[in-house]
């Protein structure tokens, strides 16, 4: 197996080094979703809530497409750890020829399913809002999803950290000037926050894409054979479709309770619901970035046969994960003021601050629990197997959280009612995912050869 970093395999210092890159790129992700927030907020309420009731539906044509995406970045580190370097370009213009495919039946669908959407108190602000964004989604995944993937895959994080970051401060600095209309800009409001991310996709597909086809790539990975390859496009999406499909239910699912949500619960209740969200996804950063280092280290381990690494790395994320576990005790149920400081625009009543807090705690056991769930999900990914994934996603998802949701919603009028509901499946799915891990660990099944 090729080192990853001069640290022992498997070891809490080989995970961090692969993941910090990771986790600061995920906070600059994730600084986009809360800093278009935190500028709506303070523009105004109305545009924070259709935000908020609108950006789901980006996600659930988002998130389900990267899923499958993202298996070359479990192809890759497969390659990478079996040495088959050659392998590595053509994986990526599979996914690169994938994204493009998408292009214009995101933008054609959007367009026309954007009002369908949305609750009817969203859908003048949120409908124009969903028209920019969705195809803007074929971007981000051959720029986020499979171009990272030739980095990440290879355990070369800094690059994505730091294309990342340039990104996202130009996104937050086209929001403000888009948003409010700053100097020669006109005045945009939510629209201005979507072309802001429009923007700052197209600049970090075209930095990856730049050093992705450099001659010292070409030649050691291939990476300007972009001809079809139908075995491995077939592997890509014989991988990554049943998780993705498993996440296009429950994302479509959580879009669907979103607006129910709207609906049925005061505005109040609903902006409350909001700001923890946007708490929960400062906190997120560190767990998702975590755990795609996982998936690279655990990918390499699994190319190479070596069962031993992946115990000691189950070990070493265990640790991280307290850490993420107390962390976000202090800072979304101890002392949250500070960071509700930041994400709320004004002073917040004493009423307003109760329905709050009881939102941050149910936020915080999500967190708490996720700490442990994205790391098995990732390391079952890596093992191929998804499947098992897929229904344990969609059942619980729909069978504990959503349904349930829905009659509680509307008898009690508050959006806390979903949070606990998505509490209880979360510690069900760690239990179900923690026996899966450990059955994996006692048979230690040789890798595919196909």
């Amino acid at each position: 197996m090729k080192e990853l970093t001069k640290y022992r395999r498997g070891s809490l210092r080989e995970l961090w080094a692969v993941a910090w890159p990771l986790v600061v790129s995920s906070a600059a992700n994730m600084f986009m979703l809360v800093g278009d927030r935190i500028v709506l907020t303070h523009y105004s309420t109305d545009t924070f809530n259709a935000c908020l009731g609108a950006m789901p539906w980006i996600w659930t044509a988002y998130f389900p497409l990267l899923t499958i995406v993202n298996i070359a970045n479990v192809l890759v580190g497969r390659f990478n750890g079996s040495g088959e370097y050659w392998q590595i370009g053509p994986t990526v213009w599979q996914m690169l020829w994938f994204s493009v495919a998408l292009l214009i039946p995101l933008g054609i669908g959007g367009w026309f399913l954007a009002p369908h959407l949305l609750e009817r108190s969203f859908r003048e602000l949120g409908t124009p809002y969903l028209r920019v964004l969705f195809p803007n989604v074929a971007v981000a995944l051959a720029a986020f999803g499979a171009l990272a993937a030739f980095y990440t895959g290879r355990g070369k994080t800094r690059f994505v950290l730091a294309v990342s970051v340039a990104s996202n401060m130009l996104n937050v600095f086209l929001d403000i000037v888009l948003v409010f209309g700053i100097g020669p800009f006109p005045e945009m409001g939510i629209v201005g926050s979507a072309v802001g991310t429009v923007i700052a996709t197209a600049v970090a597909l075209s930095l990856f894409f730049v050093h992705f086809l450099s001659r010292e790539n070409s030649a050691k990975f291939c990476t300007r054979d972009l001809r079809g390859n139908g075995h491995l496009f077939g592997t890509c999406l014989r991988v990554g479709t049943p998780n993705g499909f498993a996440a296009f239910i429950n994302f479509a699912l959580w879009s669907w309770i979103a607006q129910v949500m709207a609906h049925f619960v005061p505005a109040e209740n609903f902006t409350a619901f909001g700001v923890s969200q946007s708490a929960l996804y400062c906190m997120l950063f560190f767990i998702e970035g975590v755990s795609f280092g996982v998936g690279t280290i655990v990918s390499n381990a699994y190319g190479a046969n070596d069962w031993d690494v992946v115990a000691r790395n189950s070990r070493a994320w265990l640790k991280l994960s307290a850490i993420v576990f107390a962390g976000s005790f202090l800072l979304m149920v101890a002392y949250p003021r500070p960071l509700l400081a930041i994400i709320c625009s004004g002073s917040m009543s004493e009423s307003f601050y109760n329905i709050l807090w009881t939102m941050l705690l149910l936020s915080w056991v999500a967190i708490a629990t996720e700490c442990v769930t994205f790391n098995l999900r990732q390391t079952l990914t890596a093992f191929g197997d998804t499947r098992f994934t897929m229904w344990v996603n969609i059942v619980f998802y729909s069978g504990i959280v959503v349904f349930p949701s829905y009659v509680l919603l509307r008898r009690t009028h508050s959006a806390a009612a979903f949070l606990a509901a998505e509490a209880v499946s979360n510690v069900a799915m760690l239990l179900l995912y923690s026996i899966r891990f450990r059955r994996w660990l006692r048979l230690r099944p040789a890798p595919p050869t196909d």
